[in-house]
């Protein structure tokens, strides 16, 4: 096996890893309802009302929106020039059934 190799299976298996954690987190941050099946974020809200997190991106802390951290845990990157939404409204939700990608203009 070539050090490129071992180093992209290595990269791959810490960002399994995080995403695996991060999932966990978001779980535990948040709380069912059994009405809309939205998973309403029970951490830190901003002033706009949206849930927010602090995550790793490359060893470095950032706060990101909750539903943004949920996107990247379930589903990977969010693309670029694309916003993060939640189909239901629930400005709250975090479930990763309720998030799509908007493209900006």
């Amino acid at each position: 096996m070539s050090k490129i190799w071992r180093t992209c299976v290595n990269v791959f298996e810490a960002t399994t890893m995080y995403r695996a954690k991060l999932q966990a987190q978001l779980k535990s941050l948040s709380t069912v309802n059994p009405d809309t099946q939205c998973w309403e974020w029970q951490g830190q809200i901003s002033n706009s009302g949206r849930g927010r997190i602090m995550i790793q991106d490359d060893g470095i802390p950032r706060t990101v929106g909750a539903d943004d951290a949920s996107y990247i845990a379930f589903f990977g990157e969010i693309p670029p020039k694309t916003l993060v939404r939640q189909t239901c409204g629930n400005r709250l939700c975090i479930n990763p059934d309720h998030l799509e990608v908007m493209t900006l203009l």
